[in-house]
């Protein structure tokens, strides 16, 4: 690196340090400017959400090891989560800055992804161990408020009948 440094750029630097902060800090700032244009604006809600399924995904590989239920499949399943969830964010994106009337649709794909994913790490580390039980079953009955109701079938089919 230092021998490519000084031939081929002209350049003499006396520490790596140096040369590697200013291309990581160029190479950073452009692979946040491409995923601010066409992926996903503001790039740090990306990232975040990006470690929120890896968390989710590693806490649920340990569920799963300790449960004796790894697959191998499942495991790589994490590849199609990141490249499905990132297309929507592109979608929408790109999606909403093409019309002002679809403004919202960032955030209309956004918020139940994270949430999606926050209920699930919250759910698996729960059973790990790391949340309580009552925490995870509270938040779980706050949002999804359908599986609470209990909404039960006519039995009768006189009732449902068409005159």
């Amino acid at each position: 690196m230092k021998s490519i440094a000084i031939e081929v750029l002209c350049l003499n630097f006396k520490k790596h340090v140096l040369l590697i902060t200013i291309v990581g800090g160029f190479s950073v700032g452009a692979f946040t400017g491409f995923v601010e244009d066409w992926i996903f604006s503001p790039a740090a809600s990306l990232f975040a959400l990006l470690a929120l399924i890896a968390a989710d995904h590693i806490v649920g590989l340990v569920v799963a090891w300790r449960r004796g239920s790894f697959d191998t499949r499942k495991a790589l399943s994490i590849f199609w989560k990141l490249l499905s969830h990132v297309g929507l964010l592109m979608f929408a994106n790109n999606l909403a800055k093409g019309s002002m009337f679809l403004g919202w649709l960032n955030e209309g794909i956004f918020v139940p992804i994270v949430l999606v994913n926050m209920l699930s790490l919250i759910k698996n580390l729960s059973l790990l161990g790391y949340i309580k039980k009552d925490f995870a079953q509270w938040i779980n009955k706050k949002v999804d408020t359908y599986k609470n109701e209990n909404i039960s079938a006519p039995t009768n089919n006189s009732d449902n009948s068409v005159s």
